[in-house]
C-alpha cells in the first residue's frame, strides 16, 4: 500500500499506518501568503518480528536523522511517498525535507512512530503531488 523513501536514510514498505500531506499558510494571513508550508506526517509500527528487522533498523536510522544539526550536509533529504490501493495512486515528493519531529512510543511489545517532515521554505518549487 505505501512505499516511503528517505534518501540515504530508510525505505519503509510495511507497517506504515497512515500518511498525511498538508499545505498550509499562517492562520492570521489576510491574503494569500508566500509563507506556504508543505508537511508530511508518517505514522507506523516499529516491528520487532525476527523476519522484519528492516523496520527496527529503519526507525533507528530515522531517529538518527532527526538529530542532525542544521548546518550538516545531511539536514535536508528527498522524501517520497507512494500510496497505491485498489486503483488509487497518489505520490508526494519533498525535495529538501527536514525533520520537524520524530516520536517513538513503546507499549509492552508494540512500538509506534510518528515522523513529521517539512519542505525547506525557499525550495517550495521542489514539492511534487501526483
Amino acid at each position: 500500500m505505501y512505499k516511503i523513501t528517505i534518501a540515504d536514510v530508510a525505505e519503509l514498505t510495511e507497517e506504515v499506518i497512515k500518511v498525511e500531506f498538508a499545505s498550509t499558510i499562517p492562520q492570521n494571513a489576510d491574503a494569500r501568503s508566500s509563507a506556504i508550508g508543505a508537511t508530511l506526517t508518517i505514522v507506523g509500527r516499529v516491528a520487532y518480528d525476527a523476519d522484519k528487522p528492516f523496520m527496527k533498523d529503519s526507525t533507528k536510522a530515522i531517529a538518527g536523522w532527526s538529530m542532525v544539526k542544521p548546518d550538516s550536509a545531511d539536514t535536508y533529504k528527498t522524501v517520497s511517498v507512494v500510496f497505491d490501493h485498489t486503483g488509487l495512486t497518489r505520490s508526494y515528493e519533498l525535495s529538501h525535507a527536514f525533520v520537524v519531529s520524530f516520536h517513538e512510543q513503546f507499549e509492552d511489545q508494540n512500538g509506534f512512530f510518528e515522523l513529521v517532515v517539512r519542505q525547506k521554505k525557499d525550495r517550495l518549487d521542489g514539492v511534487k503531488v501526483e
